[in-house]
């Protein structure tokens, strides 16, 4: 069969060049295409913020708060002076106690004198009655004993007794013949006495370390500085209205306290101690020894 061209297949075939160049240039090109399949597919690229950087901050030490110490300026009754072993002239004194009658922590000195006057600074020279003269002073501050000690001094005690204290440094305290309770003895000075009996300098090491180690208080006599763990410490009162006081070794620091505050309690040598008061200050310093401690850590 033959095939038959109608009306609308010879006006495409009759198109003039004219028009023929018209439909060309319309046309796209070949480098300018339709988007290829894979440019359609891809996914629009999306501009993503940068992460921001944080810097690692090391966690920093808390503080430790400053502890509130009981403020003893300017108190007239009680007062406390301290000072580490480790640096015996950084002496601190607090309150304003102007009476410091040295009484029975006197007998320290006394012992301290007999033991190089009588044993020759050597108290295994001392025989069972002389140790015994010695401890029984020392611990139950007991009188008798004393007066025996002081009695077997060749030429009083009173010499001797200051030429130890100059030998450590302290030219202000001069002790006499007898009495010697009454001698004025600073909270200082007695700080620098017990700093020198521990480092081995009152008459030498070998007597400071015997004094020391016999200054342990019978149970009666075990407050103050007793209850803030002390165990080597020696205390002296006398009278309602006079000064208690005490002197020793506390946790690496030499101490000594005093007070005429509170009612007083007769104790077991016929005297008078104010044993609250006392152990009350002797909590106090406890807490100004610790900030000190602390400071110094």
């Amino acid at each position: 069969m033959s095939e038959r061209h109608g009306p609308g297949r010879r006006a495409a075939i009759g198109l003039t060049p004219a028009v023929a160049l018209v439909l060309v240039a319309c046309a796209p090109s070949p480098s300018q295409g339709a988007p290829s399949a894979a440019a359609s597919s891809a996914p629009a690229s999306v501009a993503v913020a940068p992460t921001p950087s944080y810097r690692t901050l090391q966690p920093q030490p808390t503080p430790t708060p400053t502890p509130r110490l009981p403020d003893l300026t300017g108190d007239r009754r009680n007062a406390i002076a301290f000072a580490p072993l480790d640096h015996p002239n950084r002496v601190t004194v607090v309150g304003d106690v102007t009476t410091d009658n040295a009484w029975s922590t006197s007998k320290v000195l006394v012992a301290a004198a007999f033991v190089r006057e009588v044993a020759g600074g050597d108290p295994r020279n001392l025989d069972t009655y002389q140790r015994n003269l010695v401890k029984r002073a020392l611990t139950a501050s007991d009188m008798d004993a004393l007066l025996a000690m002081r009695g077997q001094i060749p030429g009083g005690s009173g010499a001797p007794m200051t030429e130890i204290l100059r030998s450590i440094g302290d030219h202000r305290t001069t002790a006499p013949n007898s009495s010697e309770g009454s001698m004025s003895w600073s909270l200082r000075n007695q700080v620098r006495f017990m700093a020198a009996l521990n480092d081995g300098k009152v008459v030498n090491k070998r007597t400071s370390r015997y004094l020391l180690h016999t200054m342990n208080p019978i149970p009666k006599h075990s407050w103050g500085l007793g209850r803030i763990g002390a165990v080597h410490f020696k205390g002296g009162w006398l009278e309602p209205y006079t000064e208690t006081r005490q002197m020793g070794i506390v946790d690496g620091y030499a101490v000594a306290i005093i007070t005429t505050a509170g009612p007083a309690v007769l104790q077991s040598d016929g005297d008078y101690a104010h044993v609250r008061a006392i152990t009350r200050l002797a909590h106090k310093l406890r807490k100004y020894l610790d900030a000190d401690a602390a400071q110094h850590s």
